[in-house]
């Protein structure tokens, strides 16, 4: 084989590659919003970020690997690799990987939540007892004005 069809074969699969990346990376995104609860305009935000990196990435996959010239090629291989990435695992992997996080994480969560309680119990008890001393002490002070 001629080393241009070489190249170009590692080209393609550089940008197959990218693609996978890419997804597998929007799929974590879409993990973190999962497990922690964001507003919009912190989703909007992440999204900006998100693309500008793939702005990055396919910039440099286009001037290093294709000395900067954009094909179709190219940018078929990085979307066919997003494909195959949802298609074959990436449903799967971000499922299985919820599903740790969750069984890892909800005990966390749910001490937390009983961890409040037990403030917010002891707190009232406390708030209580700061009321029936002052009530006492109003008490005292009308006994020695009398």
């Amino acid at each position: 084989m001629s080393a241009s069809i070489v190249r170009e074969f590692y080209f393609g699969l550089y940008s197959i590659i990218t693609g996978i990346g890419l997804a597998l990376l929007y799929d974590l995104i879409r993990l973190w919003r999962r497990v922690v609860k964001h507003k919009r305009w912190h989703r909007d935000v992440e999204d900006i970020f998100y693309w500008f990196f793939c702005f990055f990435i396919s910039f440099y996959l286009l001037y290093y690997g294709n000395n900067g010239v954009i094909r179709y090629f190219a940018v078929m291989g990085a979307g066919l690799g997003m494909l195959l990435y949802f298609i074959s695992f990436g449903r799967f992997l971000m499922d299985m990987v919820y599903r740790l996080l969750c069984c890892l994480i909800m005990p966390f969560f749910t001490m937390k939540k009983q961890l409040t309680r037990w403030k917010k119990h002891l707190t009232m008890k406390v708030r209580e007892s700061a009321v029936t001393k002052q009530h006492k002490g109003d008490e005292r002070d009308v006994r020695k004005k009398k």
